[in-house]
């Protein structure tokens, strides 16, 4: 009898060690998940039929995509939840339509100080913590 406690004590620490170790493994909300999304929301404007993209690299610290008309990029700096996009870089064609989302993005992206993020959605927030940016996951697996 004490040996099946010991060996369900045993399981029961297992367990736990195995747990808070993959949840250690998990990213935190301070950190950028490398996805790839669909801009929907420029500061209350709905942009979701735009196409406009947002992708995430935080192995290379550059958010990139669609702006409507050109591709452009930022080479981001991350500290906890406060991020400084610093300068865009961006092709530079001129589209009949699209500029005026394009042009609202890269000014609301200017004023981008802090972010949340998750698996299903990715929001940027300027000083005031107003919400300029939102996105949603484009590879959703549920």
């Amino acid at each position: 009898m004490k040996r099946i406690l010991t060996i369900n004590f045993s399981l029961i620490v297992l367990s736990a060690i195995m747990l808070v170790s993959c949840k250690a493994q998990k990213m935190t909300s301070d950190q950028l998940y490398p996805q790839t999304y669909e801009i929907t929301d420029i500061e209350g404007k709905d942009v979701s039929d735009a196409k406009l993209t947002l992708q995430v690299n935080p192995e290379t610290s550059i958010i990139s995509g669609y702006a409507g008309c050109n591709r452009y990029s930022f080479n981001y700096k991350l500290e906890g939840k406060t991020l400084d996009l610093g300068f865009a870089s961006a092709t530079k064609m001129y589209c009949e339509d699209g500029m005026d989302n394009e042009n609202l993005f890269f000014q609301k992206a200017a004023s981008v100080t802090h972010f949340e993020n998750s698996k299903e959605q990715i929001i940027f927030r300027n000083k005031d913590g107003d919400i300029v940016i939102k996105a949603k996951n484009t590879n959703q697996s549920e």
